[in-house]
């Protein structure tokens, strides 16, 4: 099982574009048979952050767990078992408090 990145943080990008590269993300993981998918958000003014996060609540029940980068530590029950069905459990981001990414457990 695989943890997938995507990048949805270009320059110029407005949210809502940000948001259909989200859900595209989280389509073609789940068809990749993917275990979750980190999407890199950045922070600069914290709109696509705030919007990633609201469109993430919005969408109860579709994901086991949304782990906010901030939360994404040894110290969150949800990181840990999702990284515990990772074939590969290398990830810098892990336990650094990265709030310019949010992990969606499929």
């Amino acid at each position: 099982m695989m943890l997938k990145t995507v990048d949805i943080a270009h320059a110029g990008q407005s949210s809502s574009e940000a948001l259909i590269l989200l859900e595209v993300a989280i389509s073609s993981a789940k068809e990749e048979g993917a275990t979750a998918v980190k999407i890199i958000h950045g922070l600069g003014s914290g709109s696509i952050a705030d919007k990633v996060r609201l469109w993430a609540s919005e969408q109860e029940g579709r994901f086991r767990a949304v782990i906010p980068g901030e939360d994404y530590s040894a110290f969150n029950r949800d990181a840990v078992s999702m990284r515990s069905e990772l074939s590969n459990k290398k990830d810098r981001d892990f336990n650094n408090r990265n709030p310019g990414i949010t992990i969606f457990w499929l």
